[in-house]
């Protein structure tokens, strides 16, 4: 009865990318004898592995083994010649040593790992000293494809393959060779048929075995499969050595696994192991910081970083500080930004301020944000809008949060602090969002009491302009306006902008709003999107031909003249029945 075969498609292919390595005709199904697959005389490439028998016996010997040259050979044709007479040297050495002093040369080839020597080994004791195959020659040609460049996993399973056509049994050792080699070359279905196997024969994995393992499932990056069986080696009394917990903590940080790969440093340190990489340190607070991430970096700041093990440089300080202003932790902010003092080079900026503002923000510490402005107003790093929006953030959520903040400022005038106008502005525009136009303007009149030398600046007006939009004030819009002139604070895009909404929102009459738009157009600036089609629709309400004034050029701001026509259909409310002839552009431009 013949067997089944696996039909490898596609989709299997993409659902199981070893799959084109699995034997067509099965995996518990052994190669047939005249396609026996092991080392063949021929043309070395990397990971170029498909072979022929090798271990014959002396009655038959392989079509490619009756051809001139040997592996080695064709290696070194492109090796100097020094090289060359080199290998040469080593094959008379093998020839005139007993059987006992070739299998020990076998031995110490497979320690060293040099892939063509073993290979050449198990030629000369097969073909020439008629050396039956046995394990211990399939066993170091298994070790010799833990070569990174000329080994591979399909080789592995043809030499498995191979054993089992030979009548031999494969012992703890074969298996355990087979694991070494699949550890550089990973193949889960492989170490699978493996590890079965050693399960069924009572085998148990010894300590290289089980590191073999763990090893290659983090090569094939699976990481939780890896972390189990470390858990399992860990359970089954197994040491784990220092090298595969450094392995799986770089991988897993490269994968910003970071909890795992800090559940695994204190679990090294609450063993006893203080003798860590300090670049593996270095790896954790880098990557970590980087990605935001507040448990590995706190972990790896606490110990290396405070006990001066560890000097980061700035770009890492700068992601501490970042990642202390994301997760509202002062104490890590403060202690990287006094790093960054420290060092002559690396004055402190405004955006390390801002971080820092940011953290005790998140913290919900406002007393403290608020005292940060005046510092950096008398370090000479005076904060911008940008630098104010935690606090605007955190004071939109409550309006009692607004009137803290007020008597927070008064305090900080008691010390006699300087408290920039950003303070005052923020707070200004809390109250404008709570809708709150009357203690915002009260703030305004107030300035005088936080700061002897305290003047509005533009964004002082455009706030307040805004709370006038909103309440449709054109009378105070129009004084503020005035104010403005008298201060002499030079307007700007926005200023113009929220004039235009004021005297839409505040009157039938859009002159005054199509005057703000004139004179906006002669400074070389446009309206906002938003307000270019408020005046638009409102234009059209009224029958107002000025609409196509609106209308952006080519490339340029302005309202698309879809939109405009589209305003025109539905809302021009003139009476005509055929509106689009009264203001055809080209009439206009006529006229």
């Amino acid at each position: 009865m013949s067997s089944g075969r696996t039909t490898i498609d596609g989709l299997l292919q993409c659902l199981c990318p070893t799959s084109s390595r699995i034997p067509r005709q099965g995996f518990n199904e052994i190669s047939r004898p005249g396609a026996r697959s092991l080392i063949v005389c021929r043309k070395l490439h990397p990971r170029q592995t498909h072979t022929q028998s090798f271990l014959t016996s002396s009655r038959t010997v392989p079509r490619p083994l009756r051809q001139p040259g040997n592996l080695q050979a064709q290696r070194c044709a492109h090796q100097k010649p020094s090289f060359v007479g080199q290998h040469v040297r080593d094959q008379d050495r093998i020839r005139h040593l007993d059987i006992t002093s070739a299998y020990q040369e076998l031995r110490r080839s497979t320690l060293q790992g040099h892939y063509a020597h073993i290979r050449d080994c198990v030629k000369i004791l097969v073909k020439e000293r008629g050396q039956k195959p046995n394990l211990r020659l399939y066993d170091a040609l298994l070790l010799a494809n833990t070569d990174h460049q000329y080994g591979s996993a399909g080789e592995v399973a043809r030499i498995l393959d191979e054993i089992a056509v030979e009548g031999l049994t494969p012992d703890s050792a074969t298996y355990h060779a087979a694991l070494t080699a699949l550890a550089v070359h990973p193949d889960c279905l492989l170490r699978q048929r493996i590890l079965e196997e050693l399960r069924q024969r009572w085998f148990s994995l010894t300590k290289n075995g089980w590191h073999d393992v763990v090893t290659g499932l983090i090569r094939e990056r699976q990481l939780e499969l890896a972390l189990d069986t470390l858990d399992q080696m860990q359970k089954e009394g197994a040491k784990v050595d220092s090298w595969l917990y450094d392995l799986i903590i770089y991988t897993l940080c490269s994968a910003e696994e970071f909890d795992s790969a800090v559940n695994l440093m204190q679990h090294r340190i609450s063993s006893g192991e203080f003798n860590i990489s300090a670049t593996l340190w270095y790896y954790l607070l880098d990557t970590a910081s980087r990605a935001l991430h507040h448990r590995g970096t706190l972990f790896a700041y606490r110990a290396r970083v405070e006990s001066s093990y560890l000097n980061p440089s700035a770009g890492i300080c700068i992601n501490i500080i970042s990642t202390a202003a994301r997760h509202g932790d002062i104490y890590l902010a403060t202690s990287a930004l006094r790093i960054l003092g420290r060092r002559s080079g690396n004055p402190i900026q405004l955006h390390h301020y801002e971080a820092l503002l940011e953290t005790y923000v998140t913290a919900k510490d406002i007393r403290t944000s608020f005292t940060l402005l005046t510092i950096m107003t008398a370090a000479g790093h005076p904060p911008t809008t940008a630098s104010t929006r935690p606090i605007f953030t955190h004071l939109c959520l409550s309006p009692s949060l607004v009137a803290t903040a007020v008597s927070i400022l008064e305090e900080l005038r008691e010390q006699d602090r300087q408290i920039p106008i950003q303070a005052i502005n923020v707070i200004m525009e809390a109250y404008i969002a709570h809708h709150d136009l009357a203690s915002s303007l009260s703030i305004y009149k107030a300035l005088h009491n936080f700061g002897d030398s305290l003047t509005p600046d533009t964004a002082t007006f455009n706030l307040l302009f805004r709370g006038c939009s909103q309440a449709a004030r054109k009378d105070l819009a129009m004084f503020l306006a005035s104010e403005m002139v008298a201060l002499k604070v030079v307007p700007d895009r926005l200023t113009y902008d929220r004039l235009t909404l004021v005297c839409l929102n505040s009157e039938s009459s859009i002159d005054d709003a199509w005057r703000y738009f004139e004179e906006m157009r002669g400074l070389g600036w446009w309206p906002r999107h938003g307000t270019a089609v408020s005046l638009a629709r409102r234009a059209c309400e009224r029958g107002d031909q000025r609409v196509w004034r609106l209308v952006s050029e080519e490339g340029g701001e302005g309202v698309p003249k879809w939109k405009v026509e589209s305003l025109i259909h539905e809302y021009w409310k003139d009476g005509s029945e055929e509106p689009e002839k009264e203001i055809n552009p080209e009439r206009r431009e006529g006229e």
